[in-house]
């Protein structure tokens, strides 16, 4: 019993840290640490005991269903291969949800000790990617003119990068104003500069989703957090935000730059070989017409991909096969992949989360489901590795931690600055 509990102990919270470090530096270790997590913590806890605990939970039976969803259509997709490879990728949905109640019995030390580390990830993450873009900054700068971005960790997916940022600013943003009568004053102050390396950081990269997220986050906390006068203030101030970075960043100010050429270049019916917005608008029109020819089952998960295929060799075959995108955006994807009843059951569970009592009132949760949301509606989301972590790791540690705080966020807590070490 001992060594169970030493395991418990420590070696979960070691799985996690493993997974931190391998979300930036190694899918193998992410894949690694999230079966360690899983393994150990149906150890730890036993499967009947963290289903009793799944199942009276509206958001973790939710990103159960997000399992099954493409689950079932392998009753009606013929490439079982490609539907084995969508499972594999959705596997964390089903698992994450049964290593809550273990997450749940780590300690406050081990939890916070375990936020530091991420945190410090999170940083040493970002000022890679700054060096690197130091070495070669002319280079990279005027690759932002031809929808290139700088290098980011990740294994470049600056997409799914932007929106892990993103939500962790979303998150200190939430702990400074909630918490920060808690904070040691170094703590508060590393919070702080933290937060606005990351703010700075998104416009240096500005990745459209990482921008998106930022100010999305910071119009959520500002609405839920308005009474204040110093969030009032704050909230205007970074309204200079972008004026200062077009004229500080030339990363960003290119960007901007080629977002509108880009938009011009293709509303005028022009077509060039790397442009992001081309390949994502005809995306669109393949997914809405294999929902109109499969508006019920769909193709099924499996057969997807092929039929995707087909449509852009009869409709776009000047299209390189790395263009050639699946419907770049998730409800259209479900739609055109599991039919239509399906994909309401989809929206059901992705919507959910705005209205579950006791958290509703949280900012840091209405943030994470609203940033996950906005990058559905042009990206997928939950068809990629790291997308799958953010959305059912992240997503479940902030129903455990970061939910029922309206009360806490609602407290006059006397200021505590003279008892601050």
């Amino acid at each position: 019993m001992q060594a169970a509990r030493k395991w418990e102990h420590f070696g979960i919270p070691f799985s996690l840290a493993v997974m931190w470090a391998g979300v930036f530096w190694s899918r193998a270790l992410l894949s690694i640490g999230m079966g360690l997590l899983v393994l150990l913590s149906l150890l730890a806890v036993g499967i009947g005991e963290n289903w009793k605990y799944v199942r009276r939970s509206p958001f973790l039976i939710g990103l159960v269903i997000l399992f099954f969803i493409p689950l079932v259509t392998i009753l009606w997709s013929e490439d079982f291969r490609w539907w084995l490879k969508v499972m594999q990728d959705k596997l964390p949905l089903l698992c994450i949800p049964f290593c809550c109640l273990a997450l749940k019995r780590i300690s406050e030390d081990m939890r916070k000790k375990l936020t530091r580390f991420a945190l410090v990830v999170v940083a040493l993450s970002m000022t890679k990617s700054i060096i690197g873009y130091l070495i070669n900054h002319r280079e990279v700068t005027e690759a932002y003119l031809k929808a290139k971005v700088m290098a980011v960790d990740m294994h470049g997916d600056h997409v799914r990068y932007g929106w892990l940022l993103a939500l962790i600013f979303a998150w200190l943003l939430h702990a400074l104003t909630a918490y920060r009568h808690s904070f040691k004053r170094a703590e508060y102050k590393a919070v702080v500069v933290l937060t606005v390396f990351i703010a700075g950081y998104l416009h240096l990269l500005a990745s459209k989703t990482g921008l998106l997220g930022l100010y999305l986050s910071i119009g959520i906390w500002a609405i839920f957090h308005r009474r204040k006068a110093w969030v009032r203030w704050m909230t205007g101030a970074t309204l200079l935000l972008p004026v200062i970075a077009w004229f500080v960043l030339p990363t960003f100010r290119n960007r901007l730059k080629f977002i509108l050429w880009d938009f011009q270049h293709y509303t005028r019916g022009g077509y060039t070989e790397g442009l992001s917005d081309t390949p994502r608008v005809l995306s669109f029109d393949a997914g809405w017409q294999l929902v109109s020819e499969h508006p019920w089952l769909g193709t099924g998960f499996g057969d997807l991909r092929r039929m995707m295929n087909d449509w852009y060799g009869q409709h776009a075959p000047f299209m390189k096969e790395y263009e050639q995108l699946l419907p770049s955006n998730e409800v259209l994807l479900h739609a055109a992949a599991a039919g239509i009843p399906l994909t309401i059951l989809f929206l059901i569970v992705v919507l959910a989360p705005f209205q579950l009592s006791g958290y509703r009132n949280s900012s840091a949760w209405i943030s994470f489901h609203a940033l996950a949301l906005a990058g559905f509606m042009y990206e997928i989301g939950l068809e990629t590795q790291y997308g799958i972590f953010i959305y059912a790791f992240l997503g479940c540690w902030a129903w455990l931690f970061m939910g029922r705080t309206a009360t806490i966020e609602k407290t006059n807590v006397p200021d505590q600055k003279t008892t601050r070490s």
